[in-house]
């Protein structure tokens, strides 16, 4: 049956999003609470607006897949994540609507093909052989975040797009400001303006001196009135590098985490290597680090989960509360429950990229990532173990992308 409600609602019909995750391996309980009650329900954004928040796993992919929402952040009733983001990302291909976007799109595809990430198995493996040395050179107890997590996928998307990696502080300090949801809008201006000035020189440079990388192919093929256009190169440089180390990074060290205090799961893939993807899918499931996103704009009236949603309404979806749904996982006998890890479970149906015409770029990629780093780092040091109580690991409270700040670890 399908419901109708006002676009306003008390603060209390409309809890603020997003909603902290009060255990740090779950979903946060409203939202939880919403997937179960079904359909969508009200919540309130920084800015004061309240828009539709989608739970369910059918739900979830029922909007992002379909053409009647939009990406745009440039809509005047976008559900926007922060101020900055019309001024950062409007006109940017991941930011437009099919067939714009899918024609853009398929010009960054190859890049990102699973044969050519496959290719680039052999040099993630030497690197995370490279970083693994340095932990134990270094000796325990070190930060595995600093010394693993963050320049395995920094180093892969550097060797990608033809980033020098002895830039990476800065390009990881621009990543920071960009996802932490407590800076403000001049702080996130500020460093928008200084990674756009390095990321419109580096390409200046690969203008004039190109090579075999993604940004020297992109000047050389898709730079122009049918490609993209050239003051957007640079920001769409920058958003490659941070969306291609943030998010594996987080995921290689909540992944790291996951396995250490399952240590049933740690022993199980050290046995069974070859459990490596079905790991990664698993692990990409449980935590579900995108905590704000994505979130469309109705362009006309549709119903969703028995809700009518008319033309100008937002729309967020819950990925940690779908990808827990247990209609959808843990729902057949003898499977594990929704909210377990089970690194042989076949998770394949997540929405941890998204969903649709607009899910991750970067996916084929970060897979391989953790499909290399984990079983070798679990061979190599068997006794990798938490150097602090489970109960004192700082989880990131209030960004975009869900996550540890630091990862003290020994052996």
């Amino acid at each position: 049956m399908t419901t109708t409600t006002s676009g306003t609602a008390s603060a209390e019909e409309a809890p603020f999003f997003p909603a902290p995750r009060s255990c740090p391996f779950s979903a946060p309980p409203q939202h939880t609470a919403f997937r179960e009650a079904g359909g969508l329900h009200k919540v309130t954004i920084w800015d004061g607006s309240t828009h539709w928040l989608a739970t369910r796993h059918a739900d979830i992919r029922a909007v992002l897949s379909s053409p009647s929402f939009s990406a745009d952040v440039r809509h005047p009733d976008f559900p926007l994540v922060h101020s900055n983001q019309p001024e950062h990302e409007g006109g940017l291909f991941l930011r437009l609507d099919d067939p714009e976007h899918a024609r853009l799109r398929q010009m960054l595809t190859k890049e990102f093909s699973v044969r050519r990430t496959q290719a680039m198995r052999e040099q993630l493996l030497r690197i995370t052989d490279e970083l693994i040395d340095g932990m134990l050179a270094k000796g325990g107890p070190v930060d595995f975040i600093q010394d693993f997590a963050l320049p395995l996928p920094s180093r892969a998307i550097c060797l990608i797009l033809g980033v020098p990696y002895e830039d990476h502080a800065l390009f990881e300090r621009h990543a920071n400001a960009g996802t932490d949801l407590d800076v403000s809008h001049e702080e996130r201006a500020r460093t928008q303006r200084e990674a756009f000035a390095y990321f419109e020189a580096l390409v200046e440079r690969k203008r004039r001196e190109p090579s075999d990388d993604m940004i020297s192919r992109l000047l050389e093929h898709h730079t122009g009135p049918d490609g993209f256009a050239p003051e957007m190169l640079p920001v769409l440089v920058g958003i490659l590098v941070g969306a291609g180390h943030e998010t594996t990074a987080n995921m290689l060290g909540l992944g790291t985490v996951a396995l250490l205090v399952n240590p049933e799961q740690r022993d199980r893939l050290r046995d069974r290597p070859e459990l490596a993807p079905s790991a990664a899918e698993e692990m990409l499931r449980y935590w579900s680090i995108v905590s704000t996103d994505p979130r469309r704009v109705a362009l006309e009236d549709v119903e969703v989960g028995g809700q009518l949603v008319r033309a100008g309404e937002g729309v967020i979806v819950s990925l940690i509360a779908g990808n827990r749904d247990p209609r959808v996982f843990g729902a057949n006998e003898g499977e594990s429950l929704a909210d377990t890890l089970d690194i042989g479970r076949d998770a394949r149906r997540h929405v941890a990229f998204g969903f649709g015409s607009h899910q991750c770029l970067g996916q084929n990629l970060a897979r391989v990532e953790m499909q290399v780093a984990w079983p070798r780092l679990f061979e190599r040091v068997p006794g990798l173990r938490l150097a602090i109580a489970e109960d004192e690991l700082p989880f990131k409270r209030n960004s975009i992308v869900y996550g540890l700040t630091s990862l003290p670890v020994t052996w």
